[in-house]
């Protein structure tokens, strides 16, 4: 799997023709429509003539990446409608997918936006707004933590290869067993894979809780539900991931330091967190370590969520008269 995806890497697209070849091989895009949805178009897939005419359009409003110029892009022929997705997007409104070509910049890949009219060749079709020619990697809730614009330099399954400022941790010495670092005398803990990225992301999720929190607008829906949803899934999978391997030894100072640091930073802001109705760190790490005490004992049984569901309309049975 790690060769396929590198060998497709190295031979990107060059030109149109090697592009729609490349997309010709994939499953088309499913819309995902639901009962009373009705979109007023359709997803088009472009003939040459329209593949023409983006790319003519662009030419005429410079349309282009920082660095490149506007005839250096590929079209994607599968045109998106994106008329109804949005509340505030025009009910003509499609996106076309662009690829850059220029040396070096193979990797990114942006949009532009155009109206069913443009695209049917329409000469007096309305011209929206051009957009910005954002990334779509620069959208990811994780882009701010990679290392490249495009994506992290290390991936699959070479993400947690090695500690950024350490050894390689497979590099250890065979002597040291990983289960039990502690019974080995003057032994250093192995690191564990991923730990420093852990902190990361719990840095930036409650950064983010402070920042709702100092603007004021509480849990607003439009604001709030990003950093509560961040927040969320990194104290209830990153955080007790560490109180765990904290609680097995298995954290190097410089790591455990930082978790510390984490900590105190979230005592501080407990009533940030409370005001915002989220949850706080010392409830979740002692129920994911006396959950893992659990798992290890064998005392650990699933909860049933689901549950028979009853009918809130249904008339429960009367009870004879003079019971309570």
């Amino acid at each position: 799997m790690l060769r396929k995806s590198m060998t497709l890497k190295k031979t990107r697209p060059r030109t149109q023709a090697e592009l729609d070849a490349y997309i010709a091989a994939r499953p088309r895009p499913v819309r995902n429509t639901f009962e009373g949805m009705y979109p007023l178009h359709e997803d088009l897939e472009l003939s040459d003539e329209q593949v023409q005419i983006v790319q003519d359009y662009l030419q005429a409003v410079n349309f282009h990446l920082p660095g490149a110029a506007a005839h250096e892009f590929l079209v994607v022929r599968w045109a998106r409608y994106t008329g109804f997705q949005f509340l505030q997007e025009h009910l003509e409104a499609y996106a076309i997918g662009l690829r850059c070509t220029h040396p070096g910049m193979e990797d990114q890949h942006t949009f532009i936006r155009m109206s069913w009219g443009q695209l049917m060749g329409d000469p007096e079709a309305i011209r929206l707004p051009v957009n910005e020619p954002v990334l779509a990697s620069d959208m990811m809730t994780l882009a701010r933590y990679r290392d490249t614009r495009t994506g992290p330099s290390q991936t699959g399954v070479d993400a947690y290869a090695a500690a950024p400022d350490g050894p390689v941790a497979n590099s250890l010495p065979n002597s040291l067993p990983n289960s039990l670092p502690d019974s080995v005398p003057n032994s250093v803990p192995e690191p564990v894979p991923g730990a420093d990225f852990d902190l990361q992301l719990l840095n930036g999720a409650l950064d983010d809780v402070l920042k709702q929190h100092l603007t004021g607008k509480g849990r607003e829906i439009n604001s709030w539900w990003n950093p509560a949803l961040n927040w969320g899934v990194a104290l209830a999978g990153r955080y007790p991931r560490l109180k765990y391997f904290e609680s097995q030894g298995r954290l190097d100072e410089k790591i455990l330091a930082a978790l510390h640091s984490f900590e105190a930073r979230a005592a501080h802001a407990e009533t940030a967190l409370q005001e915002l109705g989220l949850a706080s760190p010392a409830p979740v790490a002692a129920a994911a370590l006396k959950q893992a005490e659990q798992a290890e004992s064998g005392t650990f049984s699933r909860r049933h969520r689901i549950r028979t569901p009853q009918s809130l309309t249904e008339s429960k049975p009367e009870k004879p008269n003079g019971s309570e």
